[in-house]
């Protein structure tokens, strides 16, 4: 329905996907330790119900974004819209509103103090991470938008193609805490291992590994932020914000009920002692 109410009002549609496509894609054909654009591809209902079925069961965001990119492509073979896909992998940055980067900041600050080590789920700490910062995904917009309607060349190079956007660094999870450490002053993030089963995780969200953001770099001319400095900004933003309690006092109220659920028996703990720290840091 929304296509067809698109369809002679839009010069270019931006679609905002994610990694979770590869998800529920079929096995890589390629040796590439990363997801390509081109590996987001399925059986057809029609070909192989079942198969398509088993692998949208492993991720329901997965499903919902190929299926909308799969449209947006049928509707553009008609002679429809142009469009350019953007993935997104995991998503971190100022105002991100899962606020899960808010509640892993907060944790690292407090592993040591609390002896409340980080999970290292054994099924995925060695997996390599793709993050990608907000604001690197404005700078995407732009420039797709610019390339999309010929304004600096070039349209057929982006029109109905998907770019993966992240950081070039890709680390495992126990090098993302320390990442995280760093500019919050903590220079050793206790962790401890944990299986899939009790595990929490906030980062990786999904299943399949990083993704190549090569394409971007050279179609788009796309050039993402460093991770330890996109890191260092976000720290900032979120110490910022925790020392204006008034200011944004239902954000940080809502964060830690977040806390809460998320920690279980632990979590009224984890929150005294940020709110007891966080004290002791506006007197000063």
């Amino acid at each position: 329905q929304a296509i067809s109410v698109l369809r002679d009002k839009v010069s270019l549609y931006i679609f905002m996907s994610s990694h979770a496509v590869y998800d529920v894609s079929k096995n890589k054909t390629h040796q590439e330790p990363y997801s390509l654009e081109s590996d987001a591809v399925r059986p057809g209902r029609e070909i192989s119900p079942m198969d398509r079925w088993a692998l949208k069961e492993k991720s329901v965001r997965g499903d919902t974004d190929l299926e909308c990119e799969e449209e947006l492509l049928k509707q553009y073979n008609a002679g429809g819209f142009p469009f350019v896909t953007l993935r997104l992998a995991n998503v971190f940055g100022p105002k991100e509103n899962t606020i899960r980067y808010w509640l892993l900041h907060l944790w690292v600050k407090a592993c040591v103090g609390l002896t409340m080590p980080l999970h290292l789920d054994i099924s995925l700490k060695e997996l390599p991470i793709s993050l990608t910062y907000t604001p690197d995904i404005a700078q995407a917009v732009r420039l797709a938008i610019s390339k999309g309607l010929n304004e600096t060349c070039c349209a057929e190079k982006v029109h109905s193609e998907a770019f993966n956007l992240a950081c070039e660094e890709m680390p495992d999870q126990r090098v993302l805490y320390n990442y995280i450490g760093e500019p919050v002053g903590m220079p050793y993030v206790e962790t401890v291992d944990a299986s899939p089963n009790t595990s929490i995780v906030l980062y990786p969200d999904n299943l399949r590994g990083p993704v190549s953001i090569a394409k971007a770099l050279e179609v788009l001319r796309w050039s993402p932020t460093t991770l330890t400095k996109a890191l260092r900004s976000v720290a900032r933003f979120y110490e910022r914000i925790m020392l204006e309690n008034e200011k944004h006092k239902n954000e940080i109220e809502y964060t830690y009920r977040k806390i809460k659920a998320m920690m279980g028996q632990d979590g009224p703990r984890f929150v005294e002692w940020t709110r007891a720290r966080l004290v002791e840091q506006r007197k000063s």
